[in-house]
């Protein structure tokens, strides 16, 4: 990774001001357009499209997550925030991702907070002990 690192070229490379010139604006306005469009407050997507990986599978290569919708927040620089969202039918986690305009974050958190307190997806770890003297409650 370190020796395609430093051959992937400067910060002058076409390669790269092609992208940030041209590309990642390009993203950010079809967002952009979509939300003001359609009136939306965020996109709301599962965090993967597939299931989660086993502790044990190992892991994706560099770039792995290329075709995963949670590269928008990376592309556009627009908060994304990660909820949990309940357990596959072998009890892996799942999450879902409210992706929303610049300066949203406010709402993001209002809009994961209410999904949060009527899905009540969200379990305490099984195999995670409390600390000596820590209380946790579950609402």
């Amino acid at each position: 990774m370190l020796k395609r690192e430093a051959e992937s070229g400067g910060l002058d490379d076409f390669r790269y001001t092609s992208v940030r010139d041209h590309a990642l604006p390009m993203v950010r306005a079809i967002i952009e357009g979509i939300l003001a469009s359609q009136k939306l407050d965020a996109l709301v997507y599962p965090t993967l499209p597939t299931r989660p990986p086993l502790i044990t599978a190992p892991p994706n290569p560099p770039g792995g997550t290329a075709g995963t919708p949670v590269n928008l927040a990376n592309l556009t620089g627009f908060p994304d925030l990660i909820v949990p969202a309940g357990f596959t039918g072998d009890e892996l986690p799942v999450a879902l991702s409210f992706l929303g305009p610049a300066f949203s974050e406010a709402k993001l958190l209002a809009l994961g907070y209410s999904f949060e307190q009527a899905t009540r997806a969200r379990r305490l770890p099984v195999h995670t002990p409390r600390l000596p003297g820590e209380s946790i409650q579950v609402p």
